[in-house]
Formats: structure tokens, sequence, C-alpha cells
């Protein structure tokens, strides 16, 4: 009850400030997010930015997921297939049709589609629980790829993430939703030879090994673990999620 009773103030005041944003800068009709985010920070909604307006972003997610984005009337959803986009839209006007989002760089909608993804979801709970921020895509001086195809180059293997502190990879089991062109790229064959498919299987093996011999603690995380929806992906209940990872993390929790 007092996890909603906060949510609900802080809808309230979010709505505030949002009306006071349009009332102050009457040249806007609409703006993404992320350009009302110092004010919310201002009026004391949020301590701090990250990553261009995430927190409000995950504020509009979880209304989403409610089906209670109304409770927000400014708030306007764009939406793909692989991502969605957020403004901010003055009352009685419409949004310019695809306008704000044709202007959104490949490198802007590969990063949004990254920190809305199942996996930034579950290192977002981990940051959480541990008390520290990973290092997301990391990648080690000892641990490569095969040769490319000259024999003179090897590409640094990434991981999911490393906190530091505990001395922890976090990595993650594929999921089972794959699309059909997935699992075609999957039998490319690769300069080493092999499959993509089997290169897969040799590096994620060659990740273990290396670690182990490095005395590094690595923790792989099972999707299927935790509650999902038809489609495979993670239905996002935090507090049942935290607590499964709570039991996960257990041996590296302050």
């Amino acid at each position: 009850m007092e996890n909603r009773r906060n949510s609900e103030d802080k809808v309230t005041q979010i709505n505030k400030v949002i009306e006071n944003y349009f009332n102050t800068h009457t040249d806007k009709d609409w703006i993404p997010v992320k350009d009302i985010m110092q004010d919310l920070i201002t009026a004391g909604v949020f301590v701090k930015d990250n990553k261009k307006g995430l927190p409000l972003r995950k504020v509009l997610r979880a209304l989403d997921k409610e089906k209670n984005l109304d409770a927000i009337p400014c708030v306007h959803a764009e939406r793909t297939e692989t991502a969605i986009y957020w403004y901010l839209l003055r009352k009685g006007t419409e949004f310019p049709e695809n306008e704000a989002i044709t202007t959104v760089s490949k490198k802007e909608k590969s990063k949004e589609i990254r920190e809305n993804s199942d996996e930034y979801y579950i290192l977002d709970l981990c940051d959480e629980i541990l008390m520290e921020k990973a290092s997301r895509k990391h990648t080690f001086s000892f641990l490569f790829g095969d040769m490319h195809k000259k024999g003179k180059t090897r590409t640094k293997l990434p991981l999911a993430a490393f906190y530091e502190t505990a001395n922890l990879v976090i990595e993650f089991s594929d999921k089972q939703n794959k699309t059909k062109e997935h699992l075609e790229k999957l039998d490319v064959m690769t300069v080493s030879g092999i499959t993509r498919g089997e290169q897969i299987i040799k590096y994620n093996q060659r990740r273990k090994d290396v670690l182990e011999k490095k005395d590094i603690n690595l923790i792989e995380i099972n999707y299927a673990s935790f509650e999902c929806d038809d489609n495979k992906n993670l239905s996002r209940e935090k507090d049942k999620d935290v607590r499964l990872l709570r039991s996960i993390l257990k041996q590296y929790i302050k």
C-alpha cells in the first residue's frame, strides 16, 4: 500500500512539473522526455538523471504495463516493433506523426532497445542488490575470440556485466524465443571454419575456462527462472524478481 501511495505521489509531482514546463516554454508543443529531467530533479522528483531520461522512462514503462498511462495525460508513446519512444505533449495539441522518431539515429535506437531489454532490466536490479554499478559489455585484456581472417588480430570477448567489488561476472543463457532470422544466422560459417552457432558454444566455454583460471567468479542467469509471458519475455514482476536475484546473488551481497 505504501509503495503504491509513493508511486501515486511521484506521478502527481511529475504532472505538476510537466504543466509548469509547458506554461513557461510557450514555444514548445512537444519534447522528448529527457528534456524535462533537469526540471524533475530540481523539483525533487528524482535525485539525478541517468541515460538521458531513464528514471522517467522507468515510471512510464511501469504505468504502461499497468495500462495506466492516462495517469500522466501529457505523455505520448511512439511504438515500433522493437521499442517505445516517449514524448511529452502540450494539452490540446497533436503529436506530429512520425516527425520526431525519424530524427533518432540508429545508434540512439539501438541504445533504447538495449536499455529496454530483459538483460538490462535484470542487471539494473543486480546493481541495486549489489549496491554497485556494473561495467556492462565488459572486456578483459586476457579474454579473446579466435584469430581474424588475416591471422594477426583478435577481438576481446564481451561479458554481460562485471562487478569489480564482488569480483563477479554475470552472463545470461540464450533465450528460447529466437526469430527465424536469428536462427538462420546461427548456420552462417565463420572464419574459424565453424558455424556461428558452434562458435557461440565455443566462446561461452572459453569464457568459463578463462575466468576460472583468473579466479573471477561467474554466475549464469537463466531467463527461464523468471516469470515470462507467452512470448518468453520477462513479465517484470519486480518484487518477485528481486527475491529470486537475492537468492542467486546471496554470497555476494554486502
